[in-house]
């Protein structure tokens, strides 16, 4: 299969832009590609989609050389294999911190890191056509990002063996705004306190940062506070944001 850029890898050198993804279309993946993203995250946990077609949205995004990950509401080993199996980049798990974010390390890595269940009769290991078990293993094993939302007032729970398991540690800003008792104050103090706490743990085990921005404001403000792994906005929040542009524009026209 031939696999678009490593994520893990561009991480390394600068940080990373991506958006969710709500609406399972071929098409919509190619704007997002052709616009410069550099992935996208399917949004199986808010979106009316199933996981066959959060599938499709990865295959789409295969053929553009775009990495996809998909956002999952829960464990579920089966969705998960599936995703996979159809070359997701990554699995992005919601409320995956705690305990949560080790069984997600097992759910997508194969051994000896993990559980997940193994064929090569599936598109991510080419239909076992030319690759081995073993180098399926170490492609798979290598690639494949395993990214925990912190995103409830119970984040320092088990923190540091969450951070040992995970690839991205993400702050979901509104839920976690929410679960602390300051509904969308983002910036509210407790906020501020849970941030500084998530970034040192994940500051001591190399773990790099990843946020949602709801704005270009806030994305650039979280490249200059030193993460790499940024979801800015939405496709829906896209296409929201430039029909009111346009409506706007055409008021005159229309009278």
């Amino acid at each position: 299969m031939s696999l678009p850029v490593s994520l893990r890898e561009l991480m390394a050198e600068r940080p990373v832009l991506g958006t969710f993804l709500k609406i399972p279309r071929f098409e919509i993946v190619d704007i997002l590609a052709l616009s410069g993203f550099d992935f996208v995250v399917c949004d199986y946990e808010h979106s009316q989609m199933s996981v066959g077609e959060a599938c499709d949205v990865v295959r789409a995004g295969l053929a553009r050389g775009l990495p996809v990950l998909v956002r999952v509401p829960a464990l579920d080993r089966g969705d998960i294999n599936r995703l996979l199996e159809a070359g997701a980049a990554g699995i992005q798990l919601a409320r995956g911190s705690g305990a949560a974010a080790g069984e997600l390390r097992k759910l997508v890595s194969y051994p000896p890191l993990g559980t997940r269940s193994v064929s090569l009769a599936q598109p991510a290991a080419d239909y076992g056509m030319g690759v081995s078990l073993a180098e399926h293993f170490e492609r798979s094993n290598s690639t494949v990002l395993a990214v925990g939302q912190f995103e409830t007032a119970d984040y320092a729970d088990g923190i540091d063996a969450a951070m040992a398991a995970l690839d991205v540690a993400f702050i979901g800003p509104v839920d976690l705004s929410v679960d602390l008792g300051t509904p969308g104050e983002l910036d509210s103090a407790p906020m501020r306190a849970a941030a500084e706490a998530i970034e040192a743990a994940a500051a001591s085990r190399g773990v790099p940062m990843g946020i949602f921005a709801g704005s270009a404001e806030a994305a650039a403000d979280a490249v200059a506070r030193g993460y790499r792994y940024i979801v800015a906005g939405s496709d829906l929040t896209m296409l929201g944001g430039g029909a009111r542009q346009f409506s706007g524009l055409l008021q005159p026209v229309g009278g």
